[in-house]
């Protein structure tokens, strides 16, 4: 798939204008834009310039009036024309190609604001009310994986590994491994026992597909020996299906040497380490298949031998043709040293982006385990103040209390007073009344 921009043009469904100078810092403006504004991304890479398919989808679907009024409240679009060739492309978008592995033109990946894939789509034979609803599902699919995450982040041990793979089910399954390392690494410390196998299936298909690209870049190549010797070493440290696999990378190299009786030879012996595989049942149409490489070998060499038979009754055409296939041969090598250039490139890149990739694992755990760390700290602190907030009030009570005693003491001693004054009162009126009775 050839896949790179002229130009990055971004649509915002709420309106919003984005400008800036490259392709990353665009894409970089709308995921900003969708954190502040709690939506997804809709990133559409088309081919509208050149392609009548991209043509047809951007503006039955993509610029639809049904479209843009329908996803306005949940996504935020970003739209990437791209050229024809692939020469032409920046490497920005590159990059965002390998990120997200676009396959097909026009692509459509839905990407929440955390910049992480959830969905893909293309071109579809759909009504935009019809596309809208697929979407719309997309989105829905992204709302029940991050309620099952919120709800492992509730939970413990093998419930909370079961819940998080569930969520990553409903996910894209060969970006699980680039993008959710967080939630894998999580299932891995809930689920000690290894009850459940998710982890490690994912890891064996991220495993098979980084030897399917290995030896397929080198098929590319035509560096069929390194292929054979690399297939072999690695098949004598397996058994069964595995080998069987590594052998057909070994029986596609020896096809490539024109070495047809080795690679027939090699099928066979592929059968016999798992008689009852797969692999073993498709040996007739492998065989087939090296017997029809085989006949059209042959026949191009006698193509070629009648060729160079001389040709005197027309020797300026002969003369033109071989020019011309000359001119073909050199312009096929100069692509050829390109594509293996570019490939060498990726390669590179992706090398770069999974020893990120494991920058990131080892930082993320140093983070949990500060996390962890401050986490029991918190729970220290928190009891610490409930219990000084409970000293305090205990503390507040009894000064309460005391406050009450010393005025109810005050109040007593006034009384007193009061009770001692009414009693001399009292005593001088008695007296008073004696000696007015003596008087009489």
């Amino acid at each position: 798939m050839k896949v790179i921009p002229l130009f990055f043009a971004v649509l915002l469904a709420s309106s919003l204008s984005l400008v800036a100078e490259s392709v990353k810092e665009r894409v970089a403006q709308a995921q900003k834009a969708a954190v502040a504004q709690k939506k997804d991304l809709l990133l559409v890479l088309s081919a509208s310039k050149w392609q009548k398919k991209s043509q047809e989808f951007e503006e039955k679907i993509i610029k639809s009036e049904t479209l843009e009024n329908g996803i306005k409240d949940h996504f935020i679009q970003v739209l990437i024309p791209c050229p024809r060739q692939r020469s032409e492309a920046s490497k920005d978008l590159l990059e965002l190609q390998q990120k997200y592995r676009f396959r097909e033109m026009p692509s459509v990946v839905l990407i929440d604001a955390a910049g992480r894939p959830y969905a893909y789509t293309g071109a579809r034979d759909l009504e935009p009310a019809a596309y809208l609803k697929q979407l719309r599902d997309f989105y829905e699919q992204r709302v029940q994986r991050d309620r099952l995450f919120a709800e492992a982040a509730q939970a413990e041990g093998l419930e909370r590994a079961k819940l998080l793979i569930e969520g990553l089910k409903k996910m894209p399954q060969e970006m699980v491994r680039d993008f959710y390392s967080p939630q894998l690494l999580s299932i891995v410390r809930a689920d000690k026992k290894e009850e459940t196998t998710y982890v490690k299936e994912i890891e064996k298909t991220e495993t098979l597909r980084k030897e399917r690209e290995r030896y397929g870049m080198l098929l590319k190549r035509g560096a069929y020996p390194e292929v054979i010797k690399n297939a072999q070493e690695a098949a004598a440290k397996l058994e069964g299906e595995d080998a069987q696999r590594l052998k057909l990378y070994e029986i596609q190299a020896l096809a490539g040497l024109r070495k047809f009786e080795e690679a027939a030879k090699a099928v066979e012996e592929m059968v016999a380490m798992a008689p009852d595989s797969d692999h073993a049942k498709l040996s007739k149409q492998y065989l087939a298949s090296l017997e029809n490489s085989k006949r059209g070998s042959e026949n191009s060499k006698a193509a070629a031998k009648k060729l160079a038979k001389p040709m005197v009754s027309k020797p300026i055409a002969t003369i033109s043709d071989i020019n011309l296939l000359k001119k073909d041969a050199k312009e096929a090598e100069l692509a050829a040293k390109h594509a293996v250039e570019q490939e060498e490139k990726l390669q590179k890149a992706a090398s770069e982006m999974l020893e990120k990739i494991r920058e990131t694992k080892a930082a993320l755990e140093k983070f949990e385990a500060a996390h962890k760390e401050n986490s029991a700290t918190l729970k220290e602190a928190s009891a610490q103040r409930e219990r000084l907030v409970r000293r305090a009030d205990a503390m507040k009570e009894v000064v309460e209390n005391h406050e009450a005693m010393e005025k109810r003491k005050k109040e007593i001693t006034n009384l007193e007073k009061k009770a001692a004054e009414l009693q001399k009162q009292a005593a001088k009126l008695r007296e008073k009344a004696e000696n007015t009775q003596e008087e009489e």
